[in-house]
């Protein structure tokens, strides 16, 4: 109620006095970010450590990174080629993920998690992930899916500072064939658990 009324204010300012309207907030024509022909590995087991393990080497995929690919998380988290069915949980990814690694060439590499819980306030954060063509892993209603495009609307202030608000995410289910989509219309932003970012870089820049 307190964002509708605040929207309502900037919206409607009165003319009193005769004096000048005051410049307004804007609202740009809807938008969408994408990765285009975003493909997930398929997981090699249906089950939910399998699709957070298949969509971390998709991330990492998309940072030149292909060494690390879904059967080491899962020997890593699980000790074995388990299925695991209990809920995921970001914060034990985090631990699980973060770390050193080296790569073929024998360059070493540093992996760095950021984990947002819930659902994400910043949609700009999302935005420029995509933009810079990084996809990211999302929980909705439990499930671990890999975020594709986001379609929003963008608002300019009058200062020229800019706010973002989700219309629409669009997301895979490595488990599924249909993409899954949360509209803001219709949709609890409550069923969003969380969302999961890998960065890849040399050692000494997370030093």
């Amino acid at each position: 109620m307190r964002r509708a009324a605040i929207f309502l204010f900037l919206f409607t300012v009165p003319l009193w006095g005769g004096k000048k309207p005051r410049p307004t907030l804007v609202r740009e024509d809807p938008k969408t970010v994408e990765i285009a022909g975003l493909t997930v590995p398929k997981p090699k087991q249906a089950c939910p450590n399998w699709a957070w393990a298949s969509a971390v080497e998709l991330i990492l995929e998309k940072q030149d990174v292909v060494d690390y690919k879904q059967t080491y998380w899962i020997m890593k988290s699980a000790g074995g080629e388990l299925c695991i069915e209990s809920a995921v949980d970001l914060d034990q990814l985090k631990r699980w993920i973060d770390g050193d690694y080296k790569l073929p060439d024998g360059s070493d590499v540093h992996f760095e998690t950021t984990v947002t819980p819930g659902a994400p306030q910043d949609v700009g954060y999302l935005i420029r992930l995509l933009q810079e063509g990084h996809p990211a892993m999302v929980l909705w209603q439990g499930r671990p899916l890999v975020l594709q495009a986001v379609e929003y609307d963008e608002y300019i202030y009058p200062n020229a500072q800019r706010m973002f608000e989700a219309r629409k995410l669009t997301m895979i289910d490595p488990l599924a064939k249909d993409p899954v989509v949360f509209d803001k219309t219709k949709d609890d932003p409550k069923d969003m658990g969380g969302v999961l970012e890998v960065k890849v870089g040399p050692v000494e820049h997370f030093r």
